[in-house]
């Protein structure tokens, strides 16, 4: 073996620097690693090549950027739950020309996953790191909706043949061949008691390792920490709304409760409009899930008390967080949401249901508060908790900060990383 480690990773989105060097628009997921592969380079100590699926390209992409090697290669966004033999075959090709002393998979969600595992055909070289488990989500997936929404076909569905049902199948399928390539995997990489136990389950005979995720960048700032005097008062944050698993709908029954005691209390979301329906062809977009929503804020007269602000990039989230009283994550299950570290690096008060590895992350009444994860009213009211408390907020912001500088260390995680590529690559 060379003294460098040949490594290729396997993600499910384009690394911003990659975008970058290609002249194409970041992704606001996925930012998490770019922190991580330019550790792992800088440390000289590793030879890296990633690949990434390319969404509607017919042509495999190649080129080289901040030291590493990048490959982009065909996906179809219509087949995520279909296994796709053409993969397994790019992936041998590529094998076979860089050599990588070993595989490292990021996410198991997607089929490309099981090609690149089978791909490599050598287990004990092997490494899947968990972000989620489409396996187990689907069992969160509806997230208590009502039977109805559940079944519900609104215009813009039919035309994608797709429903809220139909969706969680398709989890249901992509857990499948996730169960396969964790099964063929020697070794995960996790960091919370929840994805040890949820792949011991799947694959009992792989080694677990444990590493924490590396934040972008700017969370890590001193001049960004959150500040009781410079945020908006009675303002909540979430980090995403988009489909069931984030909780938007628990969010908004919560709403009512908050504003009885908070009047003047404002939700700003992440990302899309999904409730947008000022003209014909809004409603004509709308997913049900979508519907559901602008039913909850008529319902509850919500429309002049949640902001959807439109996708943020990195620095525009962090000042988003910054500026609101409260960081709340709704969500029916999560690993360790990059958005609760997030929050908690930034030295603000975090409200998160309890659901999946949430309990790793924070303590209740330490860092963070924790509610039981379909129960709107107790949302609403460590919500209320934060705004009405100074001190609370603020001692829990402080703490939350603390506790994710050590769980974010950027030089320990990368230094655990290398750590474990040096263990595979003597096997």
């Amino acid at each position: 073996m060379s003294d460098q480690i040949k490594v290729l990773w396997v993600c499910n989105v384009m690394l911003p620097q990659i975008a970058k060097a290609m002249n194409q628009a970041g992704t606001p997921i996925g930012g998490w690693l770019e922190g991580l592969s330019e550790d792992l380079c800088r440390s000289g100590q590793v030879a890296l090549t990633v690949c990434f699926p390319m969404y509607g390209a017919s042509e495999p992409v190649r080129g080289k950027t901040k030291g590493m090697d990048y490959y982009g290669f065909p996906s179809d966004l219509k087949k995520l739950d279909i296994y796709d033999s053409a993969q397994e075959q790019r992936f041998r090709q590529l094998i076979k020309e860089i050599r990588p002393d070993l595989l490292h998979v990021f996410g198991t969600e997607y089929p490309h996953a099981l090609a690149a595992v089978k791909a490599f055909g050598r287990p004990e070289r092997t490494m899947i790191h968990i972000q989620g488990l489409a396996s187990v989500y689907a069992l969160h997936f509806m997230a208590d909706l009502p039977f109805k929404v559940r079944r519900q076909y609104t215009f813009r569905d039919l035309l994608r043949g797709t429903n809220l049902e139909k969706q969680r199948q398709g989890f249901v399928k992509r857990g499948t061949l996730e169960k396969k390539a964790l099964r063929s995997c020697g070794h995960i990489l996790g960091r919370t008691d929840w994805d040890k136990a949820c792949t011991s389950q799947i694959n009992p005979k792989a080694a677990y390792h444990v590493n924490h995720e590396t934040l972008r960048g700017s969370f890590y700032r001193e001049e960004n920490r959150w500040s009781f005097e410079a945020c908006e008062k009675y303002s909540i944050f979430l980090s995403q709304g988009s489909y069931p698993i984030k909780g938007l709908h628990y969010m908004l029954e919560a709403m009512p409760l908050i504003r009885k005691q908070y009047p003047k209390a404002h939700l700003y979301v992440a990302g899309e409009d999904i409730s947008r329906d000022q003209s014909i062809k809004d409603r004509l977009r709308q997913s049900a899930y979508g519907r559901y929503i602008c039913k909850l804020l008529d319902r509850y007269e919500l429309r002049q008390s949640v902001t959807f602000t439109g996708f943020l990039e990195e620095m525009q989230m962090c000042r988003r967080y910054r500026e609101s009283h409260v960081f709340v994550c709704p969500s029916s299950i999560e690993n360790s949401p990059n958005s609760v570290g997030e929050a908690m690096a930034l030295g603000m008060p975090v409200v998160c249901a309890d659901m999946g590895g949430v309990k790793t992350m924070l303590t209740h009444d330490n860092e963070g508060l924790i509610y039981p994860v379909n129960a709107p009213y107790m949302l609403a009211y460590d919500v209320c908790r934060i705004f009405g408390e100074k001190e609370l907020a603020e001692r829990l912001g402080s703490r939350a900060r603390e506790k994710a500088m050590k769980t974010h260390d950027r030089e320990k995680n990368a230094r655990q990383v290398l750590e474990i590529y040096r263990e595979l690559a003597d096997q």
